[in-house]
């Protein structure tokens, strides 16, 4: 199994209509645990999204993306992803073993070109076990008549093992190999620590440097 990469992308530089524009959802009949079905809204697939109706693709007789895995890690950065929320210049999901890098240049390029304006964007990303997490800004210029196109900009990373050392360099009398240390609690000079919440403080700090 895949692991998740949480992602959040902000674009700047267009009107929040002009991007909601650019966003499908449709019905779908679901069923739940007993069987019963019921109505609820999605995000049709990315491949299908307005956003992408100028990126090369094709479908089969019964409207399937052919080639979908080497689309995806072309077109997209990663085998496959999910959007859950879109709106008003937000767009957030996760995807499979890497964050969609090539997405936002294709977003980048969609508005850009629609709207002939500079338009500019930045992703933040984790892996779900903190393998990799960072933040990336990309950006769009002009160049005579081939028009607009997106570019990827300065980026920032680390990692959990990372995040770790700075955590013992704060407590180096907890023991991080500790079976407990995850989810336990440990005393420093009267002050009660929990691992989890301290490095997740760590990780909060890094966002904001970025």
């Amino acid at each position: 199994m895949a692991n998740h990469v949480y992602f959040t992308i902000q674009i700047e530089g267009i009107e929040d209509e002009q991007f909601n524009e650019s966003i499908k959802q449709e019905k779908v009949t679901r069923k739940d645990y007993e069987g019963n079905p019921y109505e609820i809204t999605e995000y049709v697939e990315i491949e299908n999204q307005p956003f992408m109706e100028a990126v090369n693709k094709s479908f089969d007789e019964d409207g399937h993306l052919e080639n979908s895995y080497d689309w995806y890690c072309n077109e997209i950065g990663a085998k496959w992803c999910h959007i859950e929320e879109c709106q008003d210049g937000y767009l957030s999901g996760y995807s499979a073993w890497r964050q969609p890098h090539e997405l936002v240049i294709n977003l980048i390029e969609h508005f850009a070109k629609k709207y002939d304006t500079e338009v500019t964007a930045s992703m933040t990303y984790e892996d779900e076990f903190r393998n990799f997490m960072g933040k990336q800004y990309y950006g769009s210029d002009k160049e005579g008549h081939e028009g607009w196109y997106g570019w990827e900009g300065d980026y920032c990373e680390t990692d959990g093992d990372e995040l770790l050392e700075q955590f013992k360099e704060l407590y180096p009398s907890i023991d991080t190999e500790d079976e407990d240390f995850w989810h336990g609690e440990f005393e420093v000079e009267g002050e009660k620590i929990y691992p989890i919440e301290v490095v997740d403080e760590l990780a909060d700090d890094f966002w904001s440097r970025c």
